[in-house]
């Protein structure tokens, strides 16, 4: 009996032996969120390269529409499921880092993004004075218009400055039989609050105002400066320039003159008009006193609880600072320029990139960049866009003068600043 039951011991002494190999070569599997409309074609490809070069590591997506996505990240971060690599709005970043989200990037990683990412794109991932991520896309604003429609009414081109935009808009919009507009000279996008308060920011900066004070603490959008710039908004409805109804959406069925666009819609235009993009045209936002426009910020980033930081930022850092292949520019350059159709933020992939970035559309926001603003990562970021919004969207439906929209709008900003800026 002895003797099987030496024999039964060294078999299961081998077997452990054979076991744990494969064990040790378990995989580290990393954790990527991302929102749906950064999952494009190629994304895929990259993550497979990577694996193939790091056998150990497998990359799992978690992909999510962008309007669910702040709160499917801050949900499974309390329920311990949070992600190991995370793709996120800057305007987000001040809550994500407070609240224990996001890992502060490594020094290596601050560095390389403050000598290698073009300066907007710094303070666009800038909380609190520190780096908080690599930037990704990068999209500020331009005027798109439709070239057409501009020679139909007698003009050859677009407006410079914000009192031509508003005679030419009265000169092109059209109604129809029962009073209604059925061409725009010019449409907003009400309801969706990156469309209706980004072109006020532009406005605002442009004419000489501040959005917030550079502590935080006081709401100044509400200035003489912001009333001229709201006012200037609502001269456009009074004089039947437009309305509250039109959509930027409809600009493919070649019935609005102009809008205000960033750059990301190029591949939308080129998909929805066809033989018609031609007539796309693309200028800088008209001024009132002087060059501006806004601009926002995503970035890469990696999430506080992940047990596996250092493998999260190698992936990271090779994706988007890698410089490869014979026009010497990074992946994430790449996947953003080429499948996107957003402006990429690291310095050589935004001039390596001619092809897609000096292209009929994409060359004035390229040219803009020196004039761009970018938003504050503000606490409460999100929340105080929407009061904003809804402040301003009163003024359009004629329930507000601008003076009393913007105070309204200062006051509750106000008191949401004082809870997080002492």
């Amino acid at each position: 009996m002895r003797r099987w039951v030496v024999v039964f011991m060294a078999i299961v002494a081998l077997a452990a032996l054979a076991v744990s190999p494969a064990l040790a070569a378990e995989k580290i599997k990393l954790i990527m969120s991302i929102h749906t409309d950064f999952n494009r074609e190629g994304l895929d490809d990259y993550i497979r390269a990577y694996e193939q070069l790091h056998p150990e590591i497998e990359i799992v997506k978690e992909v999510t529409p962008f309007e669910d996505y702040l709160k499917k990240i801050q949900i499974a971060s309390v329920s311990g499921r949070g992600a190991d690599i995370y793709h996120v709005y800057s305007l987000w970043g001040v809550e994500l880092a407070k609240s224990g989200i996001l890992d502060a990037p490594p020094p290596a990683v601050k560095n390389d993004v403050r000598k290698n990412y073009v300066p907007v794109a710094v303070n666009g991932v800038t909380i609190n004075g520190d780096i908080w991520g690599i930037p990704t896309e990068i999209d500020n604003y331009a005027l798109v218009y439709n070239k057409r429609l501009l020679r139909e009414g007698g003009y050859s081109e677009p407006p410079r400055t914000w009192d031509e935009l508003v005679e030419m808009a009265k000169k092109l919009t059209r109604f129809d039989s029962n009073g209604n507009i059925k061409q725009y000279g010019f449409t907003f996008l009400a309801g969706w609050e990156s469309a209706v308060v980004h072109p006020f920011l532009a406005m605002l900066w442009s004419n000489g105002g501040e959005f917030l004070s550079a502590d935080f603490k006081k709401a100044l959008f509400n200035s003489p400066q912001g009333v001229e710039a709201l006012e200037a908004q609502l001269k456009l409805f009074r004089e039947k320039g437009t309305d509250v109804n039109g959509s930027v959406w409809d600009f493919p069925n070649g019935n609005i003159a102009m809008m205000v666009m960033a750059p990301w819609d190029e591949n939308n235009l080129k998909t929805t008009m066809g033989e018609r993009y031609a007539d796309v045209g693309v200028a800088p936002i008209p001024v009132m006193k002087k060059p501006a426009t806004a601009l926002y910020t995503w970035f890469a980033g990696v999430g506080k609880s992940s047990k596996h930081k250092k493998e999260a930022w190698d992936f990271l850092m090779w994706l988007t600072a890698q410089v490869q292949g014979p026009n010497q520019t990074t992946r994430m350059g790449d996947y953003l320029a080429q499948r996107v159709g957003a402006i990429p933020s690291r310095k050589i992939d935004t001039e390596n990139h001619p092809k897609e970035l000096n292209d009929q559309y994409t060359a004035t926001f390229i040219r803009e960049l020196k004039n761009s603003i970018a938003e504050p990562n503000v606490a409460q970021g999100a929340e105080i866009k929407i009061i904003l919004m809804n402040e301003i969207m009163a003024a359009w439906y004629g329930k507000k003068d601008a003076r009393a929209a913007l105070d309204d709008a200062a006051s509750q900003i106000n008191a949401i600043l004082a809870k997080h800026y002492k």
